[in-house]
Protein backbone atom coordinates (compact mmCIF):
# COMPACT_ATOMS: atom_id res chain seq x y z
CA UNK A 1 0.00 0.00 0.00
CA UNK A 2 1.11 3.15 -0.46
CA UNK A 3 0.46 6.59 1.04
CA UNK A 4 -2.13 9.11 -1.45
CA UNK A 5 -2.88 12.51 -2.01
CA UNK A 6 -5.84 13.04 -3.75
CA UNK A 7 -4.87 16.81 -5.73
CA UNK A 8 -1.49 17.07 -7.02
CA UNK A 9 0.99 18.46 -4.53
CA UNK A 10 -0.76 17.02 -1.63
CA UNK A 11 1.82 16.79 1.49
CA UNK A 12 1.62 17.02 5.14
CA UNK A 13 2.39 19.79 6.94
CA UNK A 14 5.87 18.99 7.53
CA UNK A 15 6.12 19.79 3.74
CA UNK A 16 6.63 15.67 2.77
CA UNK A 17 6.01 15.30 -0.64
CA UNK A 18 3.01 12.57 -1.12
CA UNK A 19 2.38 10.12 -3.95
CA UNK A 20 -0.09 11.20 -6.34
CA UNK A 21 -2.03 8.78 -8.09
CA UNK A 22 -5.72 7.32 -8.81
CA UNK A 23 -6.66 5.96 -5.39
CA UNK A 24 -7.83 2.16 -5.46
CA UNK A 25 -9.70 0.50 -2.82
CA UNK A 26 -7.39 -0.37 0.31
CA UNK A 27 -5.19 2.74 -0.52
CA UNK A 28 -3.58 4.97 2.79
CA UNK A 29 -3.97 8.29 2.86
CA UNK A 30 -2.73 10.86 4.71
CA UNK A 31 -4.77 12.36 7.70
CA UNK A 32 -3.93 16.06 6.24
CA UNK A 33 -5.00 15.11 2.49
CA UNK A 34 -8.58 15.49 1.74
CA UNK A 35 -10.75 12.09 1.11
CA UNK A 36 -11.10 12.04 -2.82
CA UNK A 37 -14.80 11.54 -3.89
CA UNK A 38 -16.68 8.43 -4.07
CA UNK A 39 -14.03 7.29 -1.17
CA UNK A 40 -14.81 7.19 2.60
CA UNK A 41 -12.03 6.31 5.65
CA UNK A 42 -12.24 2.42 6.68
CA UNK A 43 -10.50 2.59 10.17
CA UNK A 44 -6.96 4.59 10.75
CA UNK A 45 -3.66 2.89 9.12
CA UNK A 46 -1.39 1.54 12.23
CA UNK A 47 2.17 0.57 11.76
CA UNK A 48 4.17 0.00 9.41
CA UNK A 49 0.81 1.07 6.48
CA UNK A 50 1.23 4.54 7.66
CA UNK A 51 4.20 4.39 4.78
CA UNK A 52 6.09 7.99 4.39
CA UNK A 53 2.84 10.01 6.32
CA UNK A 54 4.78 11.35 9.56
CA UNK A 55 1.14 11.69 11.13
CA UNK A 56 -1.33 9.66 11.35
CA UNK A 57 -3.34 8.42 8.13
CA UNK A 58 -6.49 6.35 7.18
CA UNK A 59 -7.65 3.04 4.86
CA UNK A 60 -9.92 4.15 2.06
CA UNK A 61 -13.00 2.30 0.66
CA UNK A 62 -14.92 3.33 -2.20
CA UNK A 63 -18.05 4.17 -1.07
CA UNK A 64 -20.59 1.22 -1.96
CA UNK A 65 -17.96 -1.19 -3.00
CA UNK A 66 -17.98 -2.86 0.64
CA UNK A 67 -20.03 -6.29 0.68
CA UNK A 68 -23.18 -6.55 3.18
CA UNK A 69 -21.11 -7.99 5.89
CA UNK A 70 -18.40 -5.61 6.26
CA UNK A 71 -21.01 -2.36 7.07
CA UNK A 72 -20.68 -3.19 10.49
CA UNK A 73 -17.41 -3.11 10.36
CA UNK A 74 -16.92 0.03 9.09
CA UNK A 75 -18.84 1.83 11.92
CA UNK A 76 -15.91 0.23 14.22
CA UNK A 77 -13.68 1.59 11.91
CA UNK A 78 -15.33 4.85 12.42
CA UNK A 79 -15.12 4.37 16.15
CA UNK A 80 -11.68 3.94 16.29
CA UNK A 81 -10.74 6.81 14.00
CA UNK A 82 -12.66 8.95 16.13
CA UNK A 83 -11.80 7.28 19.60
CA UNK A 84 -15.23 6.70 20.17
CA UNK A 85 -16.36 4.31 23.15
CA UNK A 86 -19.41 2.54 24.44
CA UNK A 87 -21.41 2.06 21.72
CA UNK A 88 -23.13 -0.95 20.42
CA UNK A 89 -21.68 -2.40 17.43
CA UNK A 90 -21.88 -6.19 15.36
CA UNK A 91 -19.14 -7.79 12.78
CA UNK A 92 -17.56 -10.31 12.15
CA UNK A 93 -13.39 -11.74 12.18
CA UNK A 94 -11.02 -14.23 11.82
CA UNK A 95 -9.30 -15.28 15.53
CA UNK A 96 -6.00 -14.62 15.25
CA UNK A 97 -4.99 -14.80 19.11
CA UNK A 98 -6.02 -17.12 21.71
CA UNK A 99 -5.49 -15.62 25.34
CA UNK A 100 -5.58 -17.16 28.69
CA UNK A 101 -8.68 -16.29 30.29
CA UNK A 102 -9.24 -13.37 32.65
CA UNK A 103 -9.88 -14.58 36.35
CA UNK A 104 -9.63 -11.11 37.84
CA UNK A 105 -13.37 -10.51 38.73
CA UNK A 106 -15.81 -11.89 36.34
CA UNK A 107 -14.31 -14.60 34.50
CA UNK A 108 -13.53 -13.37 30.86
CA UNK A 109 -12.62 -15.95 27.71
CA UNK A 110 -10.17 -13.64 25.78
CA UNK A 111 -8.94 -13.76 22.41
CA UNK A 112 -7.90 -11.45 19.29
CA UNK A 113 -9.73 -11.12 16.02
CA UNK A 114 -9.19 -9.42 12.65
CA UNK A 115 -11.48 -8.16 10.86
CA UNK A 116 -11.57 -7.59 6.97
CA UNK A 117 -10.53 -4.12 6.89
CA UNK A 118 -7.17 -5.20 9.10
CA UNK A 119 -8.25 -3.85 12.66
CA UNK A 120 -7.56 -5.99 15.46
CA UNK A 121 -10.47 -6.37 18.76
CA UNK A 122 -9.75 -7.92 21.66
CA UNK A 123 -12.94 -9.72 22.63
CA UNK A 124 -13.48 -10.42 26.17
CA UNK A 125 -16.52 -12.64 26.65
CA UNK A 126 -18.19 -12.70 30.66
CA UNK A 127 -18.09 -16.38 31.01
CA UNK A 128 -19.53 -16.16 34.46
CA UNK A 129 -22.73 -15.26 32.59
CA UNK A 130 -22.77 -16.83 29.18
CA UNK A 131 -21.38 -20.14 28.28
CA UNK A 132 -17.98 -20.78 27.00
CA UNK A 133 -17.34 -20.78 23.41
CA UNK A 134 -16.26 -24.39 22.83
CA UNK A 135 -13.82 -25.47 20.14
CA UNK A 136 -12.43 -21.99 19.37
CA UNK A 137 -9.58 -22.15 17.53
CA UNK A 138 -7.19 -19.40 15.57
CA UNK A 139 -8.68 -18.88 12.06
CA UNK A 140 -11.90 -19.42 12.96
CA UNK A 141 -14.97 -16.99 11.45
CA UNK A 142 -16.68 -15.26 14.53
CA UNK A 143 -19.70 -12.82 14.17
CA UNK A 144 -19.79 -10.52 17.61
CA UNK A 145 -22.68 -7.94 18.86
CA UNK A 146 -21.09 -6.17 21.98
CA UNK A 147 -20.09 -3.00 23.15
CA UNK A 148 -16.93 -1.26 21.62
CA UNK A 149 -14.27 0.89 23.49
CA UNK A 150 -11.74 2.44 22.22
CA UNK A 151 -7.76 1.65 22.49
CA UNK A 152 -5.04 1.97 20.38
CA UNK A 153 -4.25 -1.23 19.58
CA UNK A 154 -7.85 -1.37 17.74
CA UNK A 155 -10.55 -1.40 20.29
CA UNK A 156 -12.05 -3.95 23.14
CA UNK A 157 -15.32 -5.25 22.30
CA UNK A 158 -17.25 -6.69 25.67
CA UNK A 159 -20.83 -7.16 26.98
CA UNK A 160 -21.09 -10.15 24.31
CA UNK A 161 -23.45 -11.70 26.26
CA UNK A 162 -26.67 -10.99 27.81
CA UNK A 163 -27.70 -8.85 31.02
CA UNK A 164 -29.41 -10.75 34.10
CA UNK A 165 -30.67 -7.79 35.00
CA UNK A 166 -31.96 -6.37 31.95
CA UNK A 167 -30.21 -3.30 32.08
CA UNK A 168 -28.05 -3.56 28.78
CA UNK A 169 -28.87 -4.11 25.24
CA UNK A 170 -28.13 -8.33 24.88
CA UNK A 171 -25.01 -9.21 23.11
CA UNK A 172 -23.46 -12.45 21.65
CA UNK A 173 -20.84 -13.91 20.04
CA UNK A 174 -21.82 -16.61 17.21
CA UNK A 175 -19.40 -19.49 16.48
CA UNK A 176 -19.92 -22.63 13.86
CA UNK A 177 -23.45 -21.99 13.78
CA UNK A 178 -24.11 -21.48 17.17
CA UNK A 179 -24.48 -18.20 19.59
CA UNK A 180 -23.34 -17.73 22.85
CA UNK A 181 -25.27 -14.91 25.11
Amino acid sequence: MVVVGYKRNSACTDGAELLVKRPENGDIICAESPVPPQFSIATEAQGDSVGTCPKKAFLLLRVGSAPATRVDDDAIGRAFASRTSDIQVEGEGTVIRLLPDDQNGPRHQRFIVQLASGQTLLITHNIDIAPRINGLEVGDSVRFNGEYVWNAKGGVIHWTHHDPQGRHVTGWVAHNSKTYK
